[in-house]
């Protein structure tokens, strides 16, 4: 049994933490705010889930305690290019599935994660601020709030400003996407349908992800940092009408009916995952642009990868593998986003044109169709 010290109680965090201690390891987890709850108002941050995401959280015992009130499962998914007749749309049963994934608040899930890592034994300190730290090719240990903590592995979890990896030194290759996400909920007077939706405009991706209610969606809006700043400066009637103008009707009339927030995006990538026994996982190692909704399960599959190794006896070869293994997966994905991002980030009329065969081609072609819907599914 190894003792693993995890930083860093978001998802992610949790996740790992109740992972390693399902599996026999002792684990403390320190978290610098307070434990996580929620009430009955929904959260902005939301997360889409996809299936292999939900298999690991099911086998962890938490999937199956979530309400369903706070769960929005869907079964479709719909992409255009605005102003284009370039469309795709996915349906589950093309895959023989009931659903492609399902809609989360963050603050539920870890609210949830927290609960069941406390009754499976997790050692659970919250407002755990880290203020010293030390690694080692044998021992860790770390000191929060004037505790020093002894263990065999430290894992960092702690979010993409990560101060245990800044600490380290660890290499950090990033850009700026130029570009704010603005968030909120949104009630449409036609019912969502369960189906997820994105529209690129040339200022960035739009996206209403479908919450239980069917009546109200949960709004992820990417745009360039000058027009973001001006979608900020409109109170909620008028942002309102700049989001009615740019959905194409797809859910008829739309209200805010909650707080709005933003905060920009930027691409971050940790050159290196692993030093002596430290390990960086989640946001901590890698940040993505928001517009396929895939940052949260980079990061379980970080985990789910990890538990693997760690089911067993393990070596620092071991670890070294699940390094490549997840470097791998994540330039993999920050790539495809960089793609989509400057291929749809224009207005410029052939390129327009392209962008709308190659869409109607995919949404035509069944071999290539079905390739897409099984990336969707994760």
């Amino acid at each position: 049994m190894q003792h693993f010290i995890v930083v860093g109680g978001g998802m992610i965090g949790l996740t790992a933490a109740l992972g390693l201690r399902q599996q026999g390891h002792r684990v403390t987890l320190l978290e610098q705010g307070a434990a996580p709850t929620y009430n009955d108002t929904l959260e902005l941050r939301v997360s889409a889930i996809a299936h292999s995401s939900r298999r690991l959280l099911q086998q962890l015992g938490v999937w199956q305690t979530l309400p369903s009130k706070r769960l929005g499962p869907y079964q479709a998914m719909e992409v255009w290019d605005h102003d284009s007749f370039g469309r795709i749309a996915f349906h589950a049963s093309e895959a023989n599935a009931t659903d492609l994934g399902a809609i989360v608040e963050n603050r539920v899930l870890e609210q949830h994660l927290w609960q069941r890592a406390a009754a499976a034994g997790v050692e659970l300190h919250e407002n755990a601020s880290v203020s010293a730290q030390q690694v080692t090719a044998e021992r860790v240990w770390v000191e929060a709030n004037g505790q020093r903590f002894d263990g065999d592995y430290l894992l960092a979890a702690d979010g993409g400003r990560s101060p245990l990896r800044q600490a380290a030194g660890l290499p950090l290759t990033f850009w700026d996407y130029q570009q704010r996400g603005c968030v909120a909920v949104i009630e449409c007077s036609e019912p969502h349908g369960g189906c997820a939706r994105q529209v690129f405009l040339p200022s960035g991706p739009v996206a209403w992800l479908p919450l239980a209610d069917p009546h109200q969606v949960s709004l992820v809006w990417s745009a360039d940092t000058a027009v973001a700043a001006e979608l900020e400066a409109l109170d909620d009637s008028a942002f309102a009408k700049q989001l009615q103008r740019v959905s194409d009707q797809c859910l008829g009339q739309l209200k805010v009916v909650s707080k709005r927030a933003s905060f920009p995006l930027r691409m971050q990538y940790t050159q290196r995952w692993l030093q002596h026994r430290l390990l960086v996982l989640g946001d901590a190692a890698h940040t993505i642009h928001p517009l396929a909704g895939q940052g949260a399960n980079l990061g379980f599959g970080d985990v789910s990868d990890l538990l693997k190794v760690t089911a067993e006896d393990f070596t620092q070869r071991d670890l070294r593998e699940w390094e490549r293994t997840r470097k791998l997966a994540a330039v993999e994905m920050i790539s495809a986003m960089e793609a989509f991002k400057r291929g749809f980030g224009t207005a410029q009329p052939l390129a327009k044109l392209v962008r709308g065969i190659g869409l109607k081609f995919a949404n035509s072609f069944g071999p290539l169709k079905r390739q897409l819907i099984k990336s969707a599914l994760g």
